[in-house]
């Protein structure tokens, strides 16, 4: 999923399971949260959120930003990405941040539409890129 999320953006993916797991797995600093179907007896990801957990230059108060979604094609519209976004907003709220914002790219297939259709119903606030 990380491969294709910077094939959409137009970046190279250079990211190795090492650099992964300290970036997105190790410390407070970031959460990597992670969408699965139920009905799968796999149990294979579908999607993905990355938050990191900094101080808010403006708010000086600690707040989660939402780096990176991306869920796979066959499993989007299905509210994966909403799911994702709520568990981030929980998960940030459990570490005492004030707030999330939602990072996008514009090169993204209709990621910021998605984030402008969220937000009255998460209470959110986004950004994008």
């Amino acid at each position: 999923m990380l491969i294709a999320l910077a094939a959409q953006t137009g970046v190279a993916a250079r990211i190795t399971p090492s650099v992964l797991a300290r970036i997105a797995l190790e410390g407070r600093a970031a959460r990597l949260i992670v969408a699965h179907r139920s009905d799968s007896p796999q149990r294979h990801p579908v999607g993905f959120a990355l938050m990191l957990i900094g101080r808010n230059m403006v708010a000086g108060s600690d707040w989660g930003v939402v780096e990176q979604l991306y869920v796979q094609e066959p499993d989007r519209k299905r509210g994966i990405a909403r799911t994702l976004i709520a568990a981030a907003r929980a998960d940030a709220l459990r570490a005492g941040c004030e707030g999330l914002t939602v990072s996008s790219r514009p090169e993204t297939d209709g990621s910021v539409l998605a984030w402008r259709a969220m937000a009255p119903a998460e209470g959110t606030r986004f950004a994008a890129e």
